[in-house]
């Protein structure tokens, strides 16, 4: 828990930051693949209409619930399933946040393109990741990918509005085309 909520990752992976570049309003539903035990989408919830928790691991869901009771987040949704085929409508959300997933998934073109799926007109897609480099918290150098990679797969379905850099991650937003 130390290493996905801890003070060393709240210093250099500030999730508030993260969410004030997302630029929801109350009409949005944000979809965040990845959630964990909600480090973005707790924060989220307050700015979200909606927002569903998406993560595969039932025990992270289970401890995100109990922050859901104490916190009183009425407006997430806890939804098991897989990144590569995400359990959600086509069309059906305005925002896709995929944080510190891009690395871990076998085939992050296939992310990229159930992203799009889920996607209503002129949604958006937010991807942040850890440098291609060495930094304090991430995993191997050789396990991640740099942003120009990610820019590349997504390049097929959109466009990049905004790209956000820091010495430990990015943050890369797109819009559907």
């Amino acid at each position: 828990m130390e290493r996905l909520e801890g003070s060393e990752r709240r210093t250099l992976i500030p999730p508030e930051r993260i969410v004030e570049s997302l630029k929801l309003s109350k009409r949005d539903r944000l979809l965040d693949i990845g959630a964990g035990t909600g480090y973005l989408s707790l924060p989220a919830s307050k700015h979200a209409g909606r927002v569903i928790a998406l993560d595969v691991q039932l025990e992270m869901l289970r401890v995100l619930a109990e922050k859901i009771a104490s916190n009183g987040a009425r407006n997430i949704d806890l939804v098991r399933g897989e990144a590569l085929s995400v359990p959600v409508v086509a069309n059906s959300v305005s925002h896709v946040l995929a944080a510190f997933v891009y690395h871990e998934v076998s085939d992050p073109d296939m992310l990229i393109a159930e992203c799009y799926r889920v996607l209503g007109l002129r949604g958006h897609l937010t991807i942040v990741d850890f440098q291609k480099r060495e930094t304090p918290i991430g995993p191997p150098v050789e396990e991640r990918s740099s942003p120009e990679d990610v820019m590349s797969s997504a390049s097929r379905y959109f466009d990049l509005v905004e790209r956000q850099e820091t010495d430990v991650f990015y943050s890369l937003r797109f819009r559907k085309r």
